[in-house]
């Protein structure tokens, strides 16, 4: 049987207003996206650019000894990384960013087989969010 989170994506995103921004969000961070990083722009109105920090599946894991405490390690390791990203984004390019109309926030993402939900988001990552005055939102099985 399977429990609980089985997928998790967590992305930065930057929407707002009728006139798709394509890139412009990205240069606005002031720093190049992670590596391998899969990269979003807006191609329509009102869609987000996004940057992938992570995608993590129970899939990738299934072979681990104890597969659930493995997809919780890597997800650990992965708001590490995408911290460590964060530290580097830029206030003043996502204060302009928003002083023209548009919001950034950090969307958490994930598929659950049941009601059970255990997701700890390390400080680190939350007081990265905060510097950027970037909301955190979660939504699963959507």
């Amino acid at each position: 049987m399977n429990i609980g989170l089985q997928h998790i994506q967590v992305s930065l995103r930057g929407y707002g207003g009728e006139t798709p921004s394509g890139s412009t969000f990205f240069s606005s961070l002031g720093v190049d996206p992670p590596s391998g990083s899969l990269l979003s722009p807006s191609q329509s109105a009102w869609q987000s650019a996004r940057v992938e920090l992570f995608s993590l599946s129970m899939k990738e894991v299934e072979g681990a000894a104890e597969p659930s405490e493995e997809f919780a390690a890597r997800t650990q390791q992965s708001f590490g990384r995408a911290a460590a990203f964060l530290a580097k984004c830029k206030v003043e390019g996502l204060e302009r960013w928003r002083l023209s109309g548009k919001t950034a926030d950090v969307f958490i993402g994930g598929w659950l087989t049941n009601e059970q939900f255990d997701l700890v988001i390390p400080a680190q990552f939350l007081s990265e969010c905060g510097r950027l005055q970037l909301p955190i939102q979660i939504c699963t099985n959507d």
